[in-house]
């Protein structure tokens, strides 16, 4: 993982760097970039601790991601352009503040305006909530204090602590659990992505954290995580057909119950009140949008298939009808069958995040748009199957603690998937 690390280092540096000359603090900046780079070579390639790596990487996000990441949310002036994933949560928690239903109706009289898009001349995203209300729900308590600066971009920095954390508990070996980091934090395309405030963090965090408790063997906790990322975006569904699978090879039946129950509980204690509140307008805003067509709907963007026709003139314009759902259901049950076949055969989360991939790919390149976040997203998965292959993983099985102070003296103790409860023989 040393090259990768250097190579997404050296690339950050430079984003960091035009980052603090934009807020007139070049030479600091250039201290930044320069001791990153430095961490980088010292910290993690030439040392053979993997404490000393450890603490590299931690410093690293800490460097080229949060920092940054911070000095831009605290330097923004009130009322300043700002992307329309924030804009609309902090309207929509206006709205619930006053006791309308945030999915009811447009966002376009809003009082901050939004960053241009160069390709959709019309911000689509104002023309309704589109997203779960988990983001919501959580700038309730910042909305309630009246005041511009007191938005959803203020919590992009625990968010990124707990994608941290989450990227973390997905290894098992500290090797594994620093390639994670590295290829989740560290990746310069999520890192653009982050500092223009895109809201990918906010389920990616518990997703990733859903999967570390899984491994870990803690059923109940995973599906708490994977409600609440269900409860964020709907992008989150990328992650469960497989775990479903997961499920039900190697836990036994009362331990899926519990993932079950648990996932459903959350998400349902989220995401019910407002589907019963008005049923129509939440599925308006959370599925007819990106299936629709007309100026209400997600445009037709990106360099998916829809993005190559529409460029070539096959569709007329970037509001006409496309059949998304047609292509996406059975190509993504073909992708589905040939993952579950090869993961009966020997499940490893190297081929699991490797089928994640594949499944974003379909979804996101056969739906309307394959906007930069959704292709960086996808390559997320892709750089997960590439970390955890380089490093290795241990088998798959019931783990005795943590690798770090288990009780078997910090060595990961395994116990077989053939002798694990509820395991089928692979066929």
């Amino acid at each position: 993982m040393g090259g990768i690390l250097l190579a997404f280092v050296a690339v950050d540096a430079i984003g960091v760097a035009i980052v603090f000359d934009l807020l007139h603090l070049r030479l600091l900046g250039l201290v930044v970039a320069g001791a990153a780079i430095v961490l980088a070579l010292a910290g993690y390639r030439d040392s053979n601790s993997e404490r000393v790596r450890t603490v590299t990487v931690a410093a690293l996000f800490l460097l080229l991601l949060f920092l940054p990441q911070a000095l831009l949310i605290a330097e923004q002036p009130p009322n300043a352009p700002i992307i329309d994933g924030v804009l609309v949560n902090d309207v929509a928690a206006d709205r619930l503040l006053s006791g309308h239903d945030p999915y009811v109706g447009d966002y376009l009289n809003t009082v901050m305006r939004t960053f241009y898009l160069s390709d959709v001349p019309v911000n689509f995203g104002l023309s309704r909530l589109v997203y779960p209300p988990g983001m919501m729900l959580l700038d309730v308590p910042l909305r309630a204090l009246h005041n511009n600066r007191a938005n959803l971009s203020w919590l992009y920095l625990p968010a990124l602590l707990a994608l941290a954390a989450g990227a973390w508990s997905v290894g098992r070996t500290t090797a594994e659990k620093q390639a994670a980091l590295i290829v989740v934090a560290l990746d310069p395309l999520f890192q653009l992505d982050y500092l223009y405030l895109l809201n990918d963090v906010f389920f990616l965090a518990p997703a990733l954290g859903g999967v570390g408790m899984l491994r870990r063997g803690r059923p109940i906790a995973a599906g708490v995580l994977f409600g609440l990322a269900l409860a964020m975006k709907q992008q989150a569904l990328l992650f469960l057909p497989l775990l479903v699978l997961y499920a039900y090879q190697y836990l036994a039946r009362r331990e899926a119950l519990g993932l079950l129950l648990a996932g459903a509980a959350v998400a349902g204690a989220i995401i019910l009140p407002f589907f019963i509140w008005d049923p129509r307008a939440f599925l308006a805003g959370t599925a007819g949008f990106f299936y629709g067509s007309g100026v209400a709907s997600y445009p037709i963007r990106g360099i998916g298939l829809q993005g190559v026709l529409l460029s070539r003139g096959l569709i007329g314009s970037r509001w006409d009808s496309f059949p998304s759902a047609q292509l996406q259901v059975p190509l993504l049950a073909i992708a589905l069958v040939a993952a579950v076949r090869d993961l009966r055969r020997r499940w490893s989360w190297t081929r699991y995040w490797a089928w994640l991939g594949v499944e974003a790919m379909i979804v996101f390149g056969f739906g309307r748009g394959l906007s930069p976040n959704y292709l960086d997203l996808t390559i997320a998965f892709f750089l997960l199957a590439l970390g955890s292959a380089l490093v290795g993983e241990p088998p798959v099985g019931a783990v005795a603690g943590d690798v770090e102070g288990s009780p078997s003296g910090g060595r990961e103790v395994i116990v077989p998937a053939e002798n694990q409860p509820g395991h089928l023989p692979a066929v």
